[in-house]
């Protein structure tokens, strides 16, 4: 329960569990019952907030000091496992019992080491760390000095594959690290290389020559799948290649600009670890830790920290290297976990990296964004099953982390449109295909949404050359505007307004298809009900900038006539603020079309104005607002009396209040 409930459990029962578990844990006449509840109130307080802990702090920290005077180990080893929860929890209130905790942990740990008991002193390692990282390095300078002499002293040694202490040095160095931040610089030379050790460690698979005489059971060996062949690896290896990795990243992420000479070994040793088939979770360590790197080597390259060799900046000859190595790893990723977290550090890192990627390695990077995409589509279609009709999509609950994956992969797609801008021209015949695929009926929701980002993407960058490759693409817009679900139908008015925005002579030849979409949108049964407000806001919006841009080749009285009448905006605010400046605009210089001879449609004019400027400055701006309050002053004084009056009179007796209580002022 405080692992699978957790924090809600701890939050909410902790009056009644902490008290049960520290009595339980004075329990000496039922020894399995009292390591029970050692391992129940590590996991109860590993998963506390410090504030949940707080009340019962004093009382745990007393008694867990009873317990480390014990000569037992195995109680003093339970001890130090809750001592190290406990200090990870409690955060900076631990500090007031560093004092008096910290002389039995190193007497603990010289002992254990003298004793050459690994396991135990292992324990203590840790848990002196977990209070460090807790206290801060403020608490801890008077100590520091004898634990890390006995890590060099350990580092120096010769420590067995399966020796505890292998993997918790490497914790270990990290932790000290994370703790000291910029003042760990000293123990560098010595952390990093052994982490960097055991990062590549190898030798840890087993291909047996008899499979059958294998032995799992003592959890020393695993047995792993791969493809067709199956092997075996050593588990504790495997461990502490992981452990390396994290302890690398970890650094990385403390001390940033501070790694100076080392951030390109560290990346050249974890770069190769993107495409390690035989641990997952080492994939997402080392993709992780990419955008660390390049950041870091960025601030170390400005501040002078790092030499540069020939006319390539060290941080840009890193972005060459990391960033083809990202594209690689996304295409040769299976788990679409792991593609999700490759894919937000590519995003990161091409954000820094501006343009690196030659020809081919676009053309790789475009098939493996479409590969993510088609694999997420192909498994949420099995997961829709038999719902029928265009409007199919799954349950939020199922559909979460395949949207997010969705969403990583379009705006990663995005970054790399706008940073490879001029490689990636070529390639806009080859996308529109592939968005258009994603359009058809058959595909879901998500899918048809992201490739309608997409489109509006490309055509926001390369605009009218865009539309000249791919004339086509226009068409599946406007069949898009007709999808019965508004999410479709919203993003797709969103494009045709960036077509008319962007599109330039090409969207002329459009123009028919465009209205008829919009108004398709505009003019849809439930286009007024809250799911479908936010489709007609942007179809409306997506009319005006067809007005705007293209306004000679249409009827412009017809249309005019239809964007006014779907006035004001009042749900998409954005969108609103934008269309109502642009009709104040178009009043301000008394456009004889939208007017209408003898100023026909004044009334229906004011009666926009009188619902914007009721909402305040929610549908407008501050600036728009002042110019329609000015424009209505002037309407009211040059229009003849009789016709004012009907104007205001046609209006509901609140809109007339107001805008009688402004043109009096």
């Amino acid at each position: 329960m405080s692992q699978h409930l957790k924090p809600e459990f701890q939050d909410k029962y902790h009056e009644k569990v902490m008290p049960a578990l520290t009595k339980a844990m004075d329990d000496f006449n039922n020894p399995r019952v009292q390591v029970q509840a050692y391992l129940a109130l590590f996991d109860f307080t590993w998963n506390c907030s410090s504030s949940t802990l707080k009340p019962h702090l004093k009382e745990i920290v007393n008694k867990l000091l009873k317990q480390l005077q014990k000569v037992n180990h195995t109680v003093q080893g339970e001890t130090l496992k809750v001592l190290s929860a406990v200090a990870h929890s409690s955060q900076d209130h631990f500090a007031e019992y560093y004092s008096s905790i910290m002389p039995y942990l190193k007497v603990i740990m010289m002992t254990a080491n003298e004793e050459l008991d690994h396991n135990h002193l292992a324990d203590s390692v840790e848990c002196i760390t977990m209070v460090w990282l807790a206290v801060g390095k403020d608490k801890i300078r008077s100590d520091i000095e004898m634990v890390v002499q006995l890590l060099f002293s350990l580092q120096g040694s010769k420590l067995e594959e399966n020796d505890p202490m292998r993997s918790q040095l490497l914790q270990a160095w990290a932790r000290l690290g994370k703790c000291l931040g910029h003042e760990f610089k000293p123990y560098m030379s010595v952390a990093i290389p052994r982490l960097l050790k055991s990062a590549k460690i190898g030798s840890y698979v087993i291909i047996p020559e008899n499979p059958d005489d294998v032995d799992e059971s003592d959890g020393s060996i695993r047995a792993l799948i791969l493809g067709d062949r199956k092997i075996w690896i050593k588990t504790k290896v495997l461990e502490e290649k992981l452990t390396a990795c994290k302890g690398l990243y970890l650094l990385a992420d403390e001390l940033k600009e501070g790694l100076s000479v080392w951030i390109e070994k560290v990346a050249r040793t974890l770069v190769p670890r993107l495409k390690f088939a035989h641990s997952e979770e080492i994939r997402r360590v080392a993709a992780s830790a990419m955008p660390v790197l390049l950041k870091s080597s960025k601030v170390a390259t400005q501040e002078g920290y790092l030499d540069w060799s020939a006319d390539e900046s060290p941080f840009k000859k890193l972005c060459s290297y990391v960033v083809p190595a990202l594209v690689k790893a996304l295409s040769k990723e299976s788990l679409l976990e792991i593609a999700a977290v490759i894919l937000d550090s590519l995003d990161e890192c091409m954000k820094m990296s501006e343009h690196v990627l030659d020809e081919d390695q676009t053309d790789l990077f475009l098939k493996a964004i479409m590969n993510v995409l088609q694999k997420i589509s192909s498994l949420s279609r099995s997961k829709v099953g038999a719902i029928e009709g265009i409007n199919q999509t799954l349950p939020d609950e199922e559909n979460g982390e395949e949207q997010k994956v969705y969403d990583k992969a379009a705006a990663c797609l995005t970054t790399f449109i706008i940073t490879h801008k001029n490689s990636f021209s070529p390639f806009i015949g080859k996308l529109a295909p592939c968005i258009e695929l994603m359009c058809v009926k058959d595909r879901i929701v998500e899918e048809r949404r992201i490739a309608l980002h997409v489109f509006c993407d490309v055509a926001k960058q390369f605009q009218e050359e865009a539309f000249r490759r791919c004339k086509i693409s226009l068409l599946f817009l406007f069949k898009a505007c007709k999808d019965e679900n508004p999410e479709v139908q919203e993003v797709a008015a969103q494009a045709i307004g960036t077509a008319a925005e962007f599109g330039g002579s090409v969207f002329k030849s459009f123009l028919k298809g465009a209205v008829s979409a919009l108004n398709a949108v505009m003019g849809h049964p439930n286009a007024l009900q809250m799911e479908y407000v936010m489709a007609h806001d942007t179809a409306v919006s997506a009319l005006g900038k067809i007005l705007q841009f293209h306004r000679e080749k249409l009827k412009a009285e017809k249309v005019l006539r239809i964007w006014l009448g779907h006035l004001p905006l009042k749900n998409n605010l954005e969108e609103a603020k934008v269309v109502h400046r642009q009709l104040c605009s178009l009043v301000e210089v008394s456009d004889g079309e939208l007017l209408g001879t003898q100023k026909a449609y004044l009334s229906e004019i004011v009666a926009v104005y009188a619902e914007i400027l009721w909402a305040g400055k929610k549908l407008a701006t501050e600036e728009t607002v002042n110019q329609m309050i000015k424009q209505l002053k002037l309407h009211s004084r040059r229009s003849p009396p009789s016709t004012w009056r009907s104007i205001m009179l046609s209006l509901e007796p609140h809109l007339q209040k107001k805008l009688e209580s402004i043109l009096s002022s």
